[in-house]
């Protein structure tokens, strides 16, 4: 669907077609990822299990499970990612079929999703495995499988994962016109949900927080990290428009950058004490993240103030783009792998043993449900639908203010006989 800001842009001749094949960094991003996933797990996270009196599952459940998890995340990101890029990044044909750049994003999102609904399924007896103690061998027959497989939720929500994924690969393969990409990009958001929805975020005390947070985090990771990888590729290629899809990314980026950062905060607060940041396994994983994703910012704030504006200012000078946007991308990748580490790094224990209602509701209700209690005292700020409403109000004050600026004005039309009162904005 063109735009108004895109007139300058299609009257240019097109630049020299694709000559660069990016599959070999997508495989690059998957092994880094996977690699320190695992190193992270040797050095902190290999003898949790253990530790909570569970058998040791054997080494292929061990390193295997966070290497596929780590796997499995890349592909993730790189479906969400490329299907962003070719619904809001770069325009499509005049008829709303896919250009050329948004055509090849849809298509390496329907490889993606293919490997993600692999892994997803690979995941399935690994996480029985994991959880049960017995070797990978035993867990994934199919007997011990389907027997287990609806007692452990984790390994359900992976089944779920795996059927999603599979249908996003399908509706994918199908996909030419633009008007798709919307829905399909929806579609691999909610295939995130079931692994969202469970893990160390879903349990304890004040999980309605840890649980809001984290689908925040991993939405907003997964639009920032999947859209660089997008928009990597795509500058690679040598694909047209690639100054506007990295100016409309920035600014995509600089949000998604502010929700990690906030939600990743919240989620940290409510799993792991301040006092336990630099004590713990977990809070030093919690503070590497939390360094690996000031300098994320740095790499961006110098992309936008570098490479930008020259590739703004000659839209085939993608040299110096590209080089940040790969480094940029190689740290997002070993962060990933970080993150998978500190997801089997069990967190401290907390102070107190949570209460019925904390492991229930997330939270206590103290006073009694008069009315003054409900309204005024016992309630909490829900992060997803109160952090909607509040950008929704927002957003109508602006565009508000912006038409008062521009001069427009409301004013009511009198009723005609059986009508009611209308409005007038002009």
């Amino acid at each position: 669907m063109a735009t108004p800001d895109l007139e300058r842009e299609t009257q240019q001749p097109a630049p020299a077609r694709a000559r660069g094949n990016p599959s070999a960094l997508f495989v690059l991003f998957g092994v880094v990822a996977a690699i320190v996933a695992a190193i992270v797990v040797g050095l902190s996270a290999a003898q949790a299990l253990v530790l909570l009196g569970i058998p040791d599952p054997g080494p292929i459940t061990t390193y295997g499970l966070p290497m596929v998890r780590a796997v499995s995340e890349i592909a993730t990101v790189l479906t969400i990612g490329s299907l962003f890029f070719a619904a809001f990044l770069v325009p499509p044909q005049a008829n709303g079929v896919l250009d050329v750049g948004g055509y090849r994003a849809v298509r390496t999102a329907g490889v993606a999703a293919v490997v993600w609904a692999v892994t997803a399924a690979l995941m399935v007896p690994l996480t029985l495995s994991d959880t049960s103690g017995q070797p990978f061998s035993e867990a994934i027959r199919p007997a011990n499988l389907f027997a287990a497989l609806g007692q452990v939720e984790t390994s359900l929500a992976w089944a779920w994962t795996t059927v999603l994924a599979l249908i996003t690969a399908i509706l994918i393969r199908l996909a030419l016109r633009w008007s798709w990409t919307p829905y399909l990009l929806l579609l691999s958001l909610v295939t995130l949900m079931p692994i969202a929805l469970t893990g160390h975020s879903s349990t304890g005390g004040s999980h309605d927080m840890a649980t809001n947070s984290l689908v925040l985090h991993l939405v907003a990771a997964s639009v920032w990290a999947g859209g660089l990888f997008a928009v990597l590729a795509h500058a690679w290629r040598q694909g047209e428009y690639s100054d506007l899809a990295a100016r409309r990314f920035s600014f995509v980026a600089s949000i998604a950058f502010v929700v990690m950062a906030i939600s990743g905060v919240i989620n940290s607060a409510v799993r792991v004490p301040f006092d336990d940041l630099f004590t713990t396994t977990y809070g030093r994983l919690v503070v590497a993240k939390t360094v690996a994703l000031v300098v994320l910012g740095i790499f961006g704030w110098a992309q936008r103030r570098r490479a930008l504006p020259d590739l703004e200012a000659d839209p085939t000078n993608r040299g110096a783009f590209v080089r940040f946007a790969a480094v940029e991308s190689l740290i997002l990748a070993a962060t990933v792998g970080l993150a998978v580490g500190l997801g089997r790094t069990p967190p401290p224990p907390p102070a107190t043993s949570p209460s019925v209602l904390e492991v229930e509701l997330g939270y206590n209700l103290d006073a009694p449900p008069t009315f003054m209690n409900l309204f005024f005292g016992e309630w909490r700020f829900d992060l997803i639908f109160g952090t909607a409403a509040l950008v929704l109000a927002a957003g109508y004050a602006i565009g508000l203010w912006t038409l008062r600026k521009r001069g427009d004005t409301c004013r009511s039309v009198g009723p005609s006989r059986g009508s009611r009162d209308v409005s007038s904005c002009s």
